[in-house]
């Protein structure tokens, strides 16, 4: 799959598939963990994938799991391979640790949610089995499908109804719905104690709702019942952690950790060492139940404040022109994309979800195919799957956005005069912000440009030029470092370098065809010839010469990309001279700022390809220094 080779399997579980596998391009094992398919009866599967991915990128702690971004044929996700076991092998059902052995556990946990914390990410799913021992290392978070950012929109508050999580560990507010509050992950943390001393949990493991919500108003089973060898402070920590009201806990991860290091000077509290249930009368008339907050978010918000677009995946299973519209009309107002399908109500027969399911994991590489169409020019979509009518679903969700414009598929239904209650014409009637119905496009730059003079370029074929020339930029980017991968791959294969395979080169070449754009083949000729010829250089490298291939990558490749940038942003001016009512520019053309130059693991497309390229070529050199060193001669130049 891609530069991986599967090995094994490694789990099968309800919302995914874990592989071991072999990075083919540094020899390292890695997990994949590639997501069911049948998100059209169970939407929260794609949710949970979503979240997960991009939550991922924000992540680099050495108590969580490692991520490794990459560009991908299908979804899935990519993390380091960690020898060991997970918490589950160590505790459960009368299986405990020492006191110190959970102490230390828990002063690790602490650390991992604390850095979440501080990241504005709360997990929501800490339990024994998202808790990896390493035989080498302290442990390792994993799993991150339910957490919350306050970067992102909350898609799995918006559009899944029930409350998400395991239902013995998750706090009481969040079994209604509760998602912001990192005191969730305190909740969850005191539960994790109370079963690492006790071998059991306070509430029974049943995934009941009347049996979780038990928990919203009556108090949990001491620990000391279970275990009289657990200490009364340290019961007094864990109780305070699974308080019932949030405000009871402790108000963040520092306190507790706090706490747990220094236990034995805490004062006694009264009843500490309480060993028995609740007496009868407190469960008969527990008390103060936990109410739902006001505070929670119930709306599409705009985070960044970013103009939103909504492109609708209905009616027609070829959504291209959809795609082409929403990315140029993200690409010119700067905006934020959200794809939405709509799931029809329909019959909930064996037959039809087996049917469903066909057409859900088809659904789902059609999304992964959309998203990374948008990704190549670094516009990063949310997707949602929402149950409904489709006038219903899109007329509210744009509402709810404040949506700028919202996309549609040219539909697969003939117009005509008894075809008046379509969803186009519907959508016409009564939609709370402008509607575009996206076609095929009568202007292609890359064939009808050549035919045509400068002067001759209406303003709506200039901006269609604009949106071309940032694809040919992120294009060419990624025909490089395409290239470069794979010399990497197959140092044995003679690297191809014509012009065939490089969409600059044959957009240039139509143009000195007509002989019309002397000023455009002028401004761009240069650098594409200066492009070859460096890849010509590094073709002629030695297989094992990373280090003069980084040197070359990062001292010529990477600048030319920027200088390509700076021209194409003229040549746009350049198409602007002759009009009278002259359109903005692009921004992504008019900035002067060069993306190469910013580089992170949370870009995407053609600029994740950059950023996995650099840091590729790093590990390769620092893994053949390592080999020379161990090997007792250091041989840096071996090609001469």
């Amino acid at each position: 799959m891609d530069i991986f080779t599967l090995r094994s399997e490694l789990h099968k579980g309800a919302m995914a598939t874990l592989f071991l596998a072999e990075d083919l391009l540094t020899k390292e094992r890695v997990v994949l963990k590639i997501p069911c398919g049948d998100i059209l009866n169970q939407p929260i599967l794609l949710y949970h994938y979503q979240n997960e991915e991009r939550i991922s990128r924000l992540l680099d702690h050495p108590g969580i799991i490692r991520f490794i971004h990459r560009q991908r044929s299908r979804q899935y996700i990519i993390m380091e391979h960690v020898a060991g076991q997970d918490l589950r092998s160590r505790v459960g059902k009368d299986r405990m640790l020492d006191l110190n052995t959970a102490l230390n556990l828990m002063e690790q946990l602490c650390s991992s949610v604390a850095y979440l914390h501080e990241h504005s990410i709360v997990h929501l799913d800490l339990k024994p089995e998202n808790i990896l021992l390493p035989k080498d290392s302290g442990i390792k978070v994993i799993d991150f499908g339910l957490a919350n950012c306050r970067l992102f929109q909350d898609l799995l508050a918006l559009d899944i109804k029930n409350p998400q999580g395991t239902p013995w560990y998750i706090s009481p507010e969040q079994l209604l719905g509760e998602r912001t509050d990192p005191r969730c992950d305190i909740y969850a943390m005191g539960m994790l104690f109370y079963e690492m001393l006790t071998g059991k949990l306070p509430w029974p493991r049943s995934s009941k709702v009347a049996v979780a919500r038990r928990r919203l108003r009556h108090d949990p089973v001491p620990p000391r019942y279970h275990n009289k060898k657990i200490p009364p402070r340290i019961q007094s920590i864990i109780l305070r952690a699974i308080a019932r009201h949030a405000e009871d806990r402790y108000s963040c991860v520092e306190d507790l950790l706090h706490d747990l290091r220094h236990w034995r000077q805490l004062p006694l509290a009264e009843g500490a060492g309480a060993d028995r249930r609740p007496p009868l009368w407190r469960r008969l008339f527990p008390g103060r139940a936990v109410k739902p907050g006001r505070g929670q978010r119930k709306k599409t918000t705009a985070l960044r404040g970013n103009p939103q677009i909504v492109g609708a995946l209905i009616d027609s299973p070829e959504s291209d022109y959809m795609l082409a519209e929403v990315k140029k009309q993200a690409l010119i107002r700067s905006s934020d994309v959200t794809l939405v399908h709509v799931i029809e109500e329909e019959s909930d027969s064996h037959v039809r979800r087996y049917g469903i399911t066909v057409e859900g994991e088809k659904l789902m590489a059609r999304l992964e195919q959309a998203v990374q169409t948008l990704r190549r020019c670094s516009i990063d979509p949310s997707i949602r799957l929402i149950r409904g009518d489709a006038v219903d679903v899109l007329g509210s969700l744009c509402s709810d956005m404040e949506a700028e414009l919202l996309v549609l598929g040219k539909s697969r239904k003939k117009e005509g005069i008894l075809r008046s209650a379509s969803v186009r014409r519907r959508l016409e009637k009564n939609n709370p912000c402008p509607l575009t119905i996206a076609e095929e496009g009568l202007f292609l730059p890359v064939a009808d440009l050549a035919h045509m003079q400068p002067e001759e370029l209406s303003a709506d074929q200039v901006l269609d030029c604009d949106i071309f020339l940032v694809d040919l930029w992120f294009d060419h980017l990624h025909f490089h470092t395409s290239f470069i991968y794979q010399k990497l791959l197959h140092p044995d294969q003679d690297p191809d370098l014509s012009e065939k395979h490089c969409k600059f080169g044959q957009f240039l070449a139509a143009l000195e065809t007509s002989g019309r754009w002397k000023e455009v083949i002028s401004m761009l000729g240069p650098i594409h010839m200066r492009f070859h010829q460096v890849a010509a250089r590094m073709a002629e490298l030695c297989s094992h010469d990373h280090a003069r291939l980084q040197d070359l990558y990062i001292r010529e490749s990477l600048p030319l990309s920027c200088r390509l940038k700076e021209e194409l942003g003229r040549v746009s001016l350049f198409l602007r001279d002759h009009l009278d009512k002259v359109p903005p520019v692009v921004p992504f053309l008019a900035d002067t700022a060069c993306p190469v130059t910013r580089l992170e693991p949370t870009c995407y497309g053609p600029l994740l390809g950059a950023f996995n390229l650099d840091q590729d070529l790093y590990t390769l050199i620092r893994k053949r220094n390592k080999s020379s060193l161990e090997g007792g001669k250091r041989r840096t130049d071996e090609c001469d």
